[in-house]
């Protein structure tokens, strides 16, 4: 029995002022993603991508993440795009804990496309032991090999929607760009050498789920201190930088301006304070 999810797109057969309208109403519910409410701007670029995939606005809705300003899609759904397109994809972990997806395509049957990835492959990515990457390695290297095979195998089912959130996030994830002079060189005269220090203890893992806990913050300054926490546990990766600029976009924008849509560019910088994109806190 299939479990495919992408639908013929009834928004499809909708007139522009119709879609415009239809994203006004969805924009006012409680029941969508926060990045999307009171956002009938974004809700409609986003009914207009599930038109090019072929699917159905409230699962766009759900299936389209928005990290920095890029769009990016679920493996999941890209599994089930590729399905849909009438493509075969198998993927399987295997007892030596890699990750394997294979697709035949369609109008190719004779060739299989294979994407593998293992320990060895997210360690070279800089992704082991990171965040979800520690908590569930076997499903995140079933999505890495599912995304990239499919990039490979049948890039046109993806309507430019290339990447993962995931993936999305390591290749936008930058930290706040300091703004002002540049420092003035000086000249020190050579102090007396003096004896290393003993080296730091390294520090104990949290076991927090930083992920997890985001998604509970239900106000800018839940984000800001949690934040803070993440930074003062040594924790504080790119990719968690970047998931906390993007909650803090959403979140600040549904708090400060109720009537207005979400603005890209806002930052949150090492201290936990979040900023416009010039940098005015």
């Amino acid at each position: 029995m299939s479990t495919d999810i992408a639908v013929h797109s009834p928004a499809a057969e909708m007139s522009v002022g119709e879609r415009q309208q239809y994203a006004s109403v969805l924009a006012d519910a409680n029941m969508i993603p926060k990045a999307f409410q009171k956002n009938p701007a974004n809700i409609f670029v986003a009914i207009e991508y599930g038109n090019a995939l072929g699917i159905a606005p409230i699962v766009a809705l759900n299936e389209i993440n928005v990290i920095n300003g890029t769009p990016s899609l679920s493996a999941s759904m890209m599994a089930s795009l590729a399905r849909s397109a009438g493509h075969r994809v198998r993927t399987r972990n295997e007892d030596d804990g890699s990750a394997v997806c294979e697709i035949i395509r369609a109008d190719d049957p004779e060739f299989t496309h294979t994407s593998t990835w293992d320990q060895k492959k997210a360690q070279g990515a800089g992704l082991w032991g990171k965040g979800h990457w520690a908590k569930d390695p076997a499903t995140m290297l079933r999505w890495r090999a599912i995304s990239e095979c499919v990039r490979l195998a049948c890039p046109e089912v993806l309507g430019g929607l290339k990447y993962t959130v995931e993936e999305v996030i390591e290749f936008t994830s930058t930290g706040p760009s300091s703004s002002g002079p540049a420092p003035k060189a000086t000249t020190t005269r050579k102090a007396k050498a003096e004896p290393e220090s003993a080296p730091e203890a390294p520090r104990e893992p949290s076991g927090r789920d930083w992920l997890g806990e985001l998604d509970q913050c239900a106000t800018a300054q839940d984000i800001r201190n949690l934040w803070k926490a993440c930074a003062d546990a040594g924790e504080l990766t790119d990719d968690l930088k970047a998931a906390f600029t993007s909650a803090g976009t959403a979140l600040t924008a549904a708090q400060n301006q109720p009537e207005t849509e979400v603005v890209d560019g806002v930052l949150i910088d090492e201290q936990g304070e979040i900023h416009n994109e010039q940098g005015a806190a």
